[in-house]
Formats: structure tokens, sequence, C-alpha cells
């Protein structure tokens, strides 16, 4: 076989592999804690009561508990969670009896060893 087939094949071959990965998408398993720290904004103003829930639980921490943090009249809130991916909502006054805003959860990713900077801003974008 000549040499310019040979690297024909090789390239038809290795295109063939790329994206047949399958499976389930890569979810965290630690159980590393981080701290996680940010502010809660509710249509341009600063809540000033409320809780803020972190849920790290997925299909691989099942009984991951969801840790949460009240709210200060500054509106600022800290919390230490699992690393990984966290369902994240905001329960207060705000949001009580607001269809567009009650229910709302967001996603973040929070890392060991990082600052790890979220502000709920609801309405969210």
């Amino acid at each position: 076989m000549s040499r310019c087939r040979v690297q024909v094949l090789l390239m038809v071959a290795a295109m063939a592999g790329v994206g047949c990965g399958g499976g389930a998408p890569a979810v965290s398993t630690s159980k590393t804690e981080a701290k996680v720290r940010g502010k809660v904004i509710i249509r341009g103003k600063p809540a000033t009561k409320g809780l803020v829930w972190f849920d790290p639980a997925n299909y691989r921490r099942k009984d991951a508990l969801a840790r949460s943090a009240e709210v200060t009249k500054e509106g600022t809130y800290e919390v230490t969670t699992l690393i990984g991916e966290n369902s994240v909502r905001y329960e207060g006054p705000a949001t009580a009896n607001n269809r567009e805003l009650d229910g709302t959860v967001l996603g973040y990713d929070v890392k060991d060893g990082v600052e790890n900077q979220f502000d709920i801003v609801l309405p969210s974008q």
C-alpha cells in the first residue's frame, strides 16, 4: 500500500473515533468541601434577608445534603459545600408568591483551592 493511502486511512480512522465516547457526562464524586461567598441581587438591588441553598447532589452523590446560608442585611452570603456542580436557589421575601422568581435554580461549579465568588442575580439573564 502506498504511503499516501496509509496516511489517508489513518486520518479516517482517527476521525471516526472522535465524538464516540458515549456514556454519562462527568459528575463529581468528591467529598471535598469549599467555601463559597457572594451577593444576592433581586431586580438590581441587594436582598436583605432570606436563605441561599447549594445542593451538590447528583446521581453519583445521591446522599449529599443541600447546604444553606442566611443572607445578611447587606445582601451577602457565605456557605461551605462540596466541590463540583451545585444547584443553587434563593428563598426569601422577594421571591415568595412571585412566579417569575420563585423556584429559579442556577448552576455553579464549585472549585477546590480557589476563591468561589458567585453572585445570585434574579431574574436570571
